[in-house]
């Protein structure tokens, strides 16, 4: 029998332009596919955010029942814009504005919503006026006013508030006698002060509220002996220090 023998030329262009595709045909049909993960695929598709309800659209989705909050976290919003608020809102529960920017003015309508327990203003400079308005709004029980430009006289206002359990402040003028108002809401749970210089008497002051339950201070003036006295005297309370969480486990392990 005569040898048979086979001569193996380079393909020609339109063969070569089949290979790939014949290959990864035949690789899909024995299960080799992709499996890059989802969050690979997504590096790969750049993806256009949604663009965000407004005000007015929200205010009416509320008053049809179909909502009970209103959340801008991109587009700023005024005083004007919040005089659309009324008493007769007793939907709305939740008000986030993060984009700013609402000034003294704007908290009259806010001040008149019965229902609201749930404030954040962003990028907002309320004062102390501000702060004396809200104050009227007594089913407030979250407080989030990171931007404030009130004072300790403003935040002793705060007292006012019979439910008020969580408060975050910050602000150019909130200095250390901010302790004391801070203190003097005597329901708070969880307080977190922002640029605050609160120092070792600060401290103090802030620690002896009956139900506080966890304290974050960013920048403020405390010691290490401040802290450790703290950590001597209220073992059970959470804290956070510069965005960092401590207790008296990790500083005996400093």
């Amino acid at each position: 029998m005569k040898g048979t023998f086979f001569v193996c030329r380079r393909p020609g262009p339109f063969a070569a332009a089949l290979i790939p595709v014949t290959l990864m045909t035949l690789l899909t049909s024995i299960g080799c596919r992709d499996r890059s993960t989802p969050a690979e695929l997504a590096g790969q598709v750049e993806v256009t955010p949604a663009a965000e309800v407004d005000f007015a659209d929200q205010l009416a989705r509320g008053r049809s029942g179909d909502a009970d909050r209103i959340e801008l976290s991109q587009t700023p919003i005024d005083d004007r814009a919040l005089e659309e608020l009324t008493d007769a809102d007793e939907w709305l529960e939740v008000l986030q504005l993060d984009a700013g920017v609402v000034n003294d003015a704007g908290l009259e309508s806010i001040a008149a919503l019965p229902q609201l327990w749930h404030l954040r203003l962003r990028h907002s400079p309320v004062t102390d006026r501000g702060l004396k308005t809200i104050a009227r709004c007594r089913s407030i029980q979250i407080l989030n006013l990171p931007h404030c430009d009130a004072t300790a006289v403003g935040v002793a206002e705060l007292a006012a508030l019979p439910e008020l359990r969580n408060l975050r402040l910050g602000g150019v003028h909130l200095g250390a006698d901010t302790a004391a108002s801070v203190a003097g809401v005597e329901s708070l749970r969880n307080v977190h002060l922002i640029g605050v210089p609160i120092d070792d008497q600060g401290l103090r002051q802030i620690a002896s509220l009956p139900k506080l339950r966890s304290l974050y201070l960013d920048d403020s003036a405390v010691t290490q002996s401040g802290w450790d006295w703290l950590f001597e005297t209220h073992p059970g309370l959470h804290v956070h220090v510069n965005q960092k969480h401590l207790d008296r486990v990790n500083q005996d392990h400093q």
